[in-house]
């Protein structure tokens, strides 16, 4: 993630930029002058500061400026993050406190935006959420779980508020429905099903591509069928041919973050698989990664490859291990399989039952 550039003016011009948007709205606080209104200010030594907006004075009993009359501490709050959000800038509001901190958004946002972070500061909690953007924490928590949940529900309301704000008015309505249909998860992996055995390599995208996409399909009126960590749904073809159907299938599933690497999450692991996962590996070829747990006792295949696996899953007592290839292109991975095993004293036999699958022994001591 990168920031705005450390400068000894970069906090300043923000402060300025920041308090000619606002003024445009709201009276500026201005000791001895005027009583009641904004003020941007930082009691942050580092370089960018830390911004806040905070609001001086009580409610006035009369209209301090053209727009209307005064609205009360909270709703000035409401009022500015408002403001704020639609400019552009990142901003961090927490209830029960009446600051609103204010920086602008980095140019690259693809990473999260929010992360647990360890607290040392007493009578708080061990651990904080943080807003990486602004450097103002918006949660406490008491173990690394429960602040890495609280940073993923955050970072989903960050996404549908960006949502909302590129999105045609049509689509408002139907964007907070996707997005408790689609749970939490940043990245998604979009597949296309053409027909029963012929579909797309899932396709990576960012949350809100798939967020505006859900909530597309609502509009139009299409059944979205979540099923645990899938998200399905029919689509039209963009243009439609007596020889093809109308219609194709679309999954979206998060990307896992702890995807199974080299076997199917399913079935036994043991050493002797890991020992030859590394050595396929180190030889070059790519494993297979399987991710979320689609239902049906199925799983995302995230990534073409080989698999290893236990030479019969239901009876561990069967010596080997079982070598296979996870898709079309995998078939290149398994050819180079026997060569990188036999070299590294293994012994390997090709499988009757399936072409281009083999069966294998580590080195006997």
């Amino acid at each position: 993630m990168t920031t705005a550039p450390t400068t000894p003016h970069s906090s300043a011009a923000l402060a300025a930029r920041v308090t000619m948007l606002l003024a445009r709205t709201f009276p500026e606080y201005i000791p001895g002058v005027v009583h009641e209104g904004f003020r941007v200010e930082s009691l942050d030594s580092q370089e960018p500061r830390r911004m806040f907006v905070r609001w001086h004075g009580g409610t006035p009993t009369r209209p301090v400026w053209t727009h209307g009359p005064g609205l009360g501490r909270e709703k000035y709050k409401a009022r500015i993050l408002e403001v704020l959000t639609r400019e552009g800038y990142a901003v961090t509001s927490v209830r029960g406190r009446m600051d609103v901190y204010v920086s602008d958004r980095p140019h690259d946002t693809t990473g999260p935006r929010f992360a647990p972070v360890a607290n040392d500061v007493p009578f708080t909690g061990p651990w904080l959420v943080m807003d990486l953007w602004t450097r103002a924490h918006v949660a406490f928590a008491d173990t690394e779980e429960e602040a890495a949940a609280e940073a993923m529900h955050a970072e989903r309301r960050h996404v549908l508020t960006d949502a909302r704000m590129v999105t045609m008015p049509e689509l408002q309505d139907f964007l907070e429905r996707a997005d408790e249909i689609m749970g939490d998860g940043l990245t998604w992996l979009r597949r296309e099903v053409h027909q029963v055995v012929k579909h797309t390599e899932p396709v990576r995208h960012g949350r809100i591509d798939a967020l505006v996409d859900v909530a597309n399909a609502l509009r139009r009126g299409e059944t979205v069928t979540p099923e645990v960590r899938l998200v399905g749904y029919n689509t039209p073809y963009p243009a439609t041919g007596k020889d093809r159907p109308a219609t194709y299938a679309v999954h979206w599933v998060p990307k896992s973050t702890e995807p199974a690497v080299g076997f199917f999450p399913g079935w036994p692991w043991t050493v002797i698989m890991g020992a030859a996962i590394t050595l396929l590996i180190n030889a070059g070829l790519t494993p297979v990664r399987y991710g979320e747990p689609i239902g049906g006792g199925s799983v995302m295949c995230e990534a073409d490859g080989f698999m290893v696996s236990v030479a019969n899953p239901s009876d561990l007592r069967v010596p080997g291990i079982h070598i296979d290839g996870i898709g079309t292109p995998a078939e290149n991975q398994t050819a180079g399989a026997p060569e990188a095993l036999r070299a590294a004293g293994w012994r390997v036999e090709g499988d009757r039952g399936w072409p281009g699958a083999w069966t294998a022994h580590p080195p006997t001591r």
